[in-house]
C-alpha cells in the first residue's frame, strides 16, 4: 500500500503550519515541502528558488515593510531641492540648488519589519534647513541644498557607511544656474547635478536673452561632473512676454529629479517663470521682464528608493 501524505492545493498549504518534520504534497504544483513548527506552508523540499528584485519608490514620506524571503537592502536616496529666485524688472532670477545624494546596503536581517521613511521638504531659495533631509529611519539620511563643503546637514557620515555627494566640492550636490550675470556654477547657466536652470535676462553682450536649461540628475559619483550638464527641463523662449521654463523631470534609472528650466526674458511684459522640479532637483530662476519679474519653480520634495534582493 502506498504512503500516504498530506496532500492539497498549493493555496491549501499556505493556509496551515505543519508541524515539525510533516511532509506535504502539493496536487497541483507537484512538489514536497516539510514542515519546521513555525514556517507557514513548510520548505520546499529540492527547490532552486528565484532571485527577485523588489522596487519601493517614496515620493512622499511614508513606511517601508520589508518583503518576504529578503536578503539584501539597497537605500538610494536625496534630500529636498531648493526653488529658484524670482526675476525682476532689472534682473534675472538663479536657479535653485538640488538635494544631497546617500546610498547604503544593508543586510535585511539587520532591519526590522518595517522602517519609517521621510521625504524632505522642498526648501526656498536661498534656505537651508534640516527639514530638507531624507532618512531612512536612523540608518541613513541625505541632506539638502548645503551652503558650503562638508556642512552638517550634508549626510550621514562615512562611519555609518554612507555616500554623500557632497565630497568636499561645493558644486557636486546641484548647484544651480546663474541668471543674467552668470555667475552660478554652469557653463552659460545651465546647472550641474540636478540644479535648476538660470533664467534669461539682459546679457549685455552675450546674446542670451532665453533661460537657461536645468542640470541633469544628481548622482553620488565624485566625477559626475562630467557628465551633468544641461539634460534637465528646457529654458523658456524670450520674447513680449517670456515663456515659462519646462518642468523638471527625472532620471528613469536613479530615480533623482533633473533640475528645471529657467524662464525666458519678456521683452515688452513679464518675464517667464521658473520651471517646476521634482524629486530632489533645482527649481528654474524667474525671467526679468519691462513690467514684472517671472516667479521662481519650486524645488523637488525629496526622494527614496529602496531595493530588496529575495530569495524564495
Amino acid at each position: 500500500m502506498p504512503l500516504k501524505l498530506r496532500r492539497g492545493t498549493n493555496a491549501d498549504r499556505v493556509g496551515i503550519t505543519p508541524a515539525e518534520g510533516e511532509p506535504i504534497y502539493t496536487t497541483d504544483t507537484k512538489k514536497l515541502y516539510v514542515g519546521d513548527g513555525t514556517t507557514a506552508g513548510g520548505t520546499e523540499i529540492g527547490g532552486g528558488g528565484t532571485l527577485t528584485v523588489n522596487t519601493q519608490d517614496f515620493t512622499a514620506s511614508g513606511t517601508w515593510t520589508k518583503p518576504a524571503n529578503a536578503i539584501w537592502v539597497e537605500v538610494t536616496m536625496c534630500g529636498a531641492g531648493q526653488a529658484g529666485s524670482a526675476g525682476s524688472t532689472v534682473s534675472a532670477g538663479n536657479g535653485g540648488s538640488a538635494g544631497r545624494v546617500g546610498n547604503k546596503t544593508f543586510l535585511a536581517s539587520a532591519l526590522g519589519s518595517t522602517v519609517s521613511v521621510t521625504c524632505g521638504a522642498s526648501q526656498s531659495f536661498g534656505v537651508v534647513s534640516s527639514a530638507a533631509n531624507s532618512s531612512f529611519g536612523t540608518h541613513l539620511y541625505a541632506g539638502g541644498p548645503g551652503s558650503g563643503p562638508n556642512d552638517e546637514l550634508g549626510g550621514s557620515s562615512p562611519e555609518a557607511g554612507a555616500i554623500s555627494s557632497s565630497s568636499n566640492y561645493l558644486f557636486l550636490f546641484g548647484q544651480g544656474g546663474g541668471g543674467d550675470m552668470n555667475f552660478y556654477i554652469g557653463r552659460h547657466g545651465s546647472a550641474f547635478q540636478g540644479g535648476g536652470g538660470g533664467a534669461g535676462g539682459d546679457l549685455t553682450g552675450f546674446g542670451q536673452s532665453a533661460g537657461f536649461a536645468g542640470g541633469k540628475a544628481a548622482t553620488n559619483q565624485s566625477d559626475g561632473i562630467k557628465v551633468a550638464e544641461g539634460g534637465g527641463g528646457a529654458g523658456g523662449a524670450s520674447g513680449a512676454t517670456g515663456v515659462a521654463g519646462t518642468a523638471g523631470g527625472f532620471d528613469s534609472i536613479t530615480g533623482f529629479g533633473n533640475g528645471a528650466g529657467g524662464g525666458g526674458e519678456g521683452t515688452a511684459g513679464a518675464g517667464g517663470a521658473g520651471g517646476a522640479a521634482v524629486r530632489g532637483g533645482g527649481g528654474g530662476g524667474g525671467g526679468m521682464g519691462t513690467t514684472a519679474g517671472g516667479a521662481g519653480g519650486a524645488g523637488g520634495a525629496g526622494f527614496v528608493r529602496v531595493r530588496t534582493l529575495c530569495f524564495g
